[in-house]
């Protein structure tokens, strides 16, 4: 008889003696795997891979959540996704893969379909992606049906051959326009009118019944564990009691970004707009006044806003033009400002949903009075708990957002990700902070992030080093002589050029350049395009636009890209012959209410957060070059911070952190490299 099906003594220690049988069982398939059968396919023997598998495994059985740098080329996928998939079809429960790149999901789905037919198994595979990668039937119905609109040829078109998903209309349609057409404010109620021709209805209703394995990217996952916590139904079967979170260096920005609200004028005005006009005519004008006092009171809090922006810009020690976020004042007028505001937008609300209520109206949609409802909601409680939250001002361009999350985001991770019945594997190529010392120390950071459980409840592994050969196929080039980046920095950007030309020079382009601040990055390309250069320079655009560029990148054997942001991770280069990997100016955060905060939390100084930030930046920046046993190449730091002399405090551990260990400070040292390397001669 088989154990699996026989329930006669099903106490909670029969389960528990019946599902660590089952593992041991699977650990004797994972080992039989890899040591007899996986060569049989021709795969590659990788012992880096092989270890993560095992112990993983290991996890399972001793009920434990578990951690593991694998750096690149372990093969940390088919790692995790031999024993996930076994653990699915021996426990007939789904298992859920997040990411935080759509490139990986994507990956992952051929890797899943790749490794399952070495297994013997065929479970369903979900790819949900976000919603906002798919078309809303209804919304680009309204759209091509509005006079005012001007459609494009390419979504008209896409709509003609019943395209679904963004990435089938083509690469022209402006992300303005897909914007207007994609799914915004999804609802399993209020979208069940389109089930039957809404792809993203299928992807939210095939994920509750699932038995298989769900791709999806973080903050989806984070969104169904927030509803379990709160004893609602989930977005996935909540069956799933096993998840694996790839590229967990994010996990706790994604978290807070999932818990983060941000308002800022425009949005408040459009919502106001919206909600007005989907009252009748005659019932507008009873609030009308109220209109006017809520759109009075958004003014006035956001001038004051941008006020306290100017004043950070013009009072900070370095900088803060290149400044991301800035610190919300609570002194001052402005908490009573947004007090004000908050009571204007609760009684024009209140008073759209009362004449709302009285319009019987069949299939009248409502969403945006319940979404300013919402917004009033959420104001609300920032002001009740003003003292637990974290409140930050974003400037992008012309425009001030508000926005504020919880404190606590450390502690939010961990009731999510390890304090329910799931056990969490996650993993990623730089997650930790130091080679040296216990593996608690080296894992400290994100431990500290994530609240990540060690001891009895959580296994951290021995970090998987790269089995790339970097010392023989790359080289550090660091500079000890520009003038320092935050407190000479227009004198830092010239110099700065004059030694990113220089470097180019010796690779005749062939490379990607990777800023820390979106605003550097605008100067040099601006200064880069006056010259005549032998070679393309291309800078990353935003939305859909970024894929013409990456793709005109990847075709242009010399062309220069620079980028900023994801580029440091998140694209795919692949089929692109790279050289050379630039980091123009080490990617120490400006102040920042986040970073400082972390330093409050932690009590220690503010280098003592920052830096290791910077360590597993420019870990990743390095990971951009070799990617395989034969890349070889340059990394460039144009920054002087990590000079040998005079050596700053964090010199010796950032060095030490960092996979290649041939470095030079020599431009004619770094040439002769260069020269010697393969991919030169070509």
């Amino acid at each position: 008889m088989d154990n699996r099906f026989y329930f006669g003594f099903n106490t909670s220690e029969e389960r528990k003696k019946r599902r660590k049988a089952e593992l041991y069982s699977m650990s004797e398939q994972v080992s039989t795997f890899f040591w007899d059968e996986a060569p049989q396919h021709g795969l590659e023997m990788r012992e880096g891979q092989q270890d993560m598998s095992f112990e993983i495994v290991d996890a399972l059985i001793n009920d434990q959540h578990f951690a593991i740098e694998a750096g690149v080329g372990i093969g940390k996928s088919f790692g995790y996704l031999v024993p996930v998939l076994l653990y699915s079809k021996r426990m007939n429960k789904p298992v859920i893969i997040a990411t935080s790149t759509i490139a990986l999901q994507e990956q992952l789905w051929r890797d899943v379909h790749a490794v399952m037919p070495l297994l013997g198994l065929n479970r369903d595979v979900i790819l949900a992606k976000g919603q906002t990668h798919y078309l809303c039937n209804k919304r680009a119905d309204e759209y091509m049906c509005d006079p005012k609109a001007d459609p494009p040829d390419a979504l008209k078109e896409g709509i003609k051959q019943k395209y679904e998903e963004r990435k089938d209309f083509p690469e022209v349609l402006p992300q303005g326009v897909w914007d207007k057409v994609n799914v915004q404010r999804f609802s399993m109620k209020n979208c069940g009118s389109c089930e039957k021709k809404c792809k993203y209805y299928k992807v939210r209703a095939a994920l509750k019944y699932t038995e298989g394995v769900v791709l999806c990217n973080q903050d989806f996952l984070t969104q169904h564990l927030m509803k379990l916590r709160r004893g609602q139904d989930g977005l996935i079967n909540a069956a799933a009691d096993l998840l694996v979170v790839d590229e967990a260096h994010n996990l706790d920005d994604k978290v807070r970004s999932a818990t983060t609200e941000r308002f800022g004028q425009g949005m408040l005005f459009g919502m106001i707009k919206s909600a007005f006009y989907e009252l009748r005519s005659s019932d507008q004008s009873s609030v009308s006044g109220e209109k006017r006092e809520a759109e009075s009171a958004i003014i006035a809090f956001y001038n004051c806003l941008k006020a306290q922006v100017q004043k950070q810009i013009n009072e900070a020690e370095q900088d803060m033009r290149y400044a991301d976020r800035f610190f919300f004042d609570q002194n001052g007028s402005a908490v009573e400002l947004l007090t004000e505001m908050n009571a204007a937008i609760h009684n024009l609300s209140s008073s759209i949903q009362i004449y709302s209520s009285m319009d019987f109206r069949n299939n009248r949609s409502f969403a945006a009075s319940d979404d300013l409802d919402a917004v009033s909601e959420s104001l609300s409680e920032l002001l009740d708990r003003i003292d637990d939250m974290l409140i930050w001002i974003e400037q992008r361009g012309s425009n001030t957002e508000l926005v504020y999350c919880p404190k606590n985001t450390r502690e939010i991770v961990s009731r999510l990700y390890f304090n329910g019945d799931e056990r969490t594997i996650l993993t990623s190529a730089t997650l930790t902070n130091a080679t040296s010392g216990s593996l608690e120390e080296q894992y400290s950071y994100f431990i500290s992030n994530t609240g990540f459980p060690v001891g009895e409840r959580g296994c951290l592994s021995e970090p998987k080093p790269s089995p790339y050969p970097y010392d023989e196929h790359a080289m550090i080039y660091y500079c000890d002589d520009l003038p320092h980046p935050t407190k000479e920095h227009e004198a830092f950007i010239e110099k700065g050029v004059e030694r990113l030309l220089e470097i180019l020079n010796i690779s005749n382009g062939k490379a990607l350049v990777l800023f820390t601040a979106k605003t550097d990055m605008e100067e040099v390309y601006s200064i880069l395009s006056e010259k005549n250069l032998p070679y393309k320079i291309l800078m990353q655009q935003p939305g859909s636009s970024q894929d013409k560029v990456l793709n005109e990148f990847k075709e242009d054997t010399n062309s220069v890209l620079l980028g900023t942001g994801a580029y440091w991770e998140g694209i795919s280069i692949e089929g692109k012959s790279l050289s050379n990997v630039i980091i123009f100016r080490l990617p120490f955060p400006v102040p920042d209410p986040i970073i400082e905060y972390k330093c409050s939390v932690a009590k220690d100084a503010l280098m003592d957060v920052r830096v290791p930030e910077m360590i597993i930046k420019l870990k990743q920046g390095i990971g951009r070059l070799i990617r395989n046993f034969t890349d070889t190449g340059i990394v460039c730091i144009i920054d002087r911070r990590l000079r040998d002399e005079p050596p700053e405090r964090y010199h010796d551990i950032t060095w030490d952190s960092l996979p290649i260990k041939n470095r030079t400070s020599s431009l004619d040292e770094l040439r002769k490299f260069y020269e010697g390397l393969p991919s030169a001669k070509e």
